[in-house]
């Protein structure tokens, strides 16, 4: 699963997939007597870690950061390309760093906290 995160930038993941993935990442917690049926939303909060969805985001995010702060010419024209055609994930190369990650933290909170 950490090669699939890794390389989650130069991925491009339909919902769906996502979905699949995020299913599949459940089924690890469920080895603490879950069954399928029960969330695991907020065993993997208590556990301090993320779901594959907001995982995948702050690897962009990660990437991306990295990806403006270079100074290699190529690397900033792709920049720019990225800027027209990636994901809301790009934008965050303008915030603070930890902003960024909060906004990611923030979003999976809501995810496990959402009631309906």
């Amino acid at each position: 699963m950490s090669v699939l995160v890794y390389v989650a930038p130069a991925l491009t993941l339909r919902c769906k997939q996502i979905d699949e993935l995020n299913a599949c990442w459940n089924g690890v917690f469920r080895i603490f007597g879950y069954s399928s049926f029960e969330s695991v939303k907020q065993v993997i909060h208590g556990l301090g870690i993320l779901n594959i969805k907001h995982l995948l985001m702050l690897r962009k995010i990660k990437f991306y950061r990295h990806l403006h702060l270079s100074k290699n010419f190529l690397v900033n024209l792709f920049c720019v390309y990225l800027m027209h055609t990636a994901d809301d994930c790009v934008n965050s190369v303008f915030l603070p760093e930890h902003v960024a990650t909060l906004s990611v933290t923030l979003s999976f909170l809501s995810y496990v906290y959402d009631c309906s």
